[in-house]
């Protein structure tokens, strides 16, 4: 399991502050994580994909979509929306 935390826009945008989920099998890195919650809706892929205002944080330190994720991760999703 690894724990999301989402910030910023993101709360009121996605409806939710933090979520747990399992991680998939195929899911080892940021940029994989990203695309498998972008399946949950629209809004969701419009802000977790290409959204330039988006910062990720991987166990509270700074990471780039290429980091590493395994189980027990806290990923930190700062975005806001793209005007």
């Amino acid at each position: 399991m690894v724990k999301i935390l989402f910030f910023g826009d993101l709360v009121e945008t996605l409806g939710m502050a933090s979520d747990e989920i399992a991680l998939p099998p195929d899911v080892t890195d940021i940029e994989r994580l990203l695309f498998v919650l972008s399946r949950r809706g629209d809004m969701w892929k419009k802000m977790l994909l290409g959204n330039p205002k988006l910062n990720i944080t991987v166990n509270k330190q700074f990471a780039e979509k290429s980091a590493p994720v395994k189980d027990g991760d806290e990923i930190a999703l700062v975005g806001f929306s793209v005007v």
